[in-house]
């Protein structure tokens, strides 16, 4: 990468670090594309260089700090899992690993209100690569993805619609962060939470198709597709 691009890159990162902090101190309503620039320390035109507006901008960091959050937990998963192995314990099926991240992610949220209100119900989002041009040249959203695939790849059976699966659970997460974390309703965050894995175990248990038919060798076809052309970039 050339000096002018590594310019460009850090200027960009300014600017999405400057309006995240803004966004989640002064709020998106009352922040102003002269208030991002000048937190950047660059000038307004140099802004439209890199976003056409405020709501691009948000949508941008929406997308990476929901695939970030993620990847954080499928960092933690990998450190577990590694300890679980040391202790010879059993191998981790692939909705332990499921629950794991869901967890992890809930936990995180509990924590991090700030971040909590700034995704709001949208950290499905980085999952809607084609729909969305913030998502499309994510690294952070092709690690995950890439992650889970393989995660799948390794199961000796077929799921249904993975990526699918996978947003409806991350909607699933949204609802509970935002209703019950945030307004605490209609129950408490560890009243629920049996209740939320319960019924993904249930979603996971559905999704699996019978070995041997021609619709599992098709979806474990796409896996292995999926696979080896991100591999190939």
């Amino acid at each position: 990468m050339g000096k002018n691009e590594i310019k460009k890159r850090k200027k960009r990162n300014d600017l999405l670090k400057s309006a995240y902090q803004l966004f989640t101190t002064v709020g998106f309503s009352k922040t102003t594309i002269d208030n991002i620039a000048a937190k950047a320390d660059v000038g307004k035109g140099t802004f439209y260089l890199y976003f056409k507006d405020k709501a691009e901008i948000r949508e941008q960091l929406i997308v990476n700090q929901s695939a970030i959050l993620l990847n954080k937990a499928v960092q933690e998963l990998t450190k577990y899992e590694k300890k679980q192995e040391e202790a010879g314990a059993p191998a981790m099926t692939i909705t332990d690993k499921i629950i794991f991240i869901t967890d992890y992610v809930i936990n995180y949220l509990s924590k991090d209100i700030a971040l909590l209100k700034f995704i709001s119900k949208n950290l499905s989002w980085g999952m809607l690569v084609n729909s969305s041009s913030a998502a499309k040249d994510n690294e952070e959203i092709g690690s995950f993805q890439q992650f889970l695939m393989e995660e799948f790849a390794k199961e000796d059976i077929a799921i249904r619609e993975p990526m699918l699966l996978i947003f409806t659970i991350l909607e699933m997460i949204n609802s509970t962060c935002y209703n019950i974390i945030l307004k605490g309703e209609p129950v408490t965050f560890s009243e629920y939470k049996p209740y939320l894995y319960d019924t993904i175990r249930v979603l996971i248990d559905h999704s699996i198709i019978p070995p041997g038919t021609p619709e599992a060798e098709k979806y474990r076809g796409e896996v292995t597709n999926y696979i080896d052309a991100h591999r190939e970039k």
